[in-house]
């Protein structure tokens, strides 16, 4: 089936549409500073090791609990 001509006319200003939005948006990622992420990632992975290091202590600490509640 081939659209009519109004019909065509009117997908193909939606398509430019999409594409204009599409630009702009790659434009503003182009003008973020490539290292903006790097001072979250540093955070993230301090809390996240501190986390690990915070469990592994609880573990060692409840084990004496364990044995002594066993015997």
């Amino acid at each position: 089936m081939v659209p009519d001509i109004y019909s065509r006319d009117k997908l193909a200003l939606e398509h430019r549409q999409q594409l204009q939005r599409e630009a702009e948006h790659e434009r503003m990622l182009a003008d973020l500073p490539e290292h903006s992420s790097h001072p979250m990632r540093h955070i993230a992975g301090k809390l996240g090791m501190f986390l690990i290091a915070l469990g592994s202590r609880l573990k060692q600490l409840e084990q004496p609990r364990k044995q002594i509640a066993y015997d």
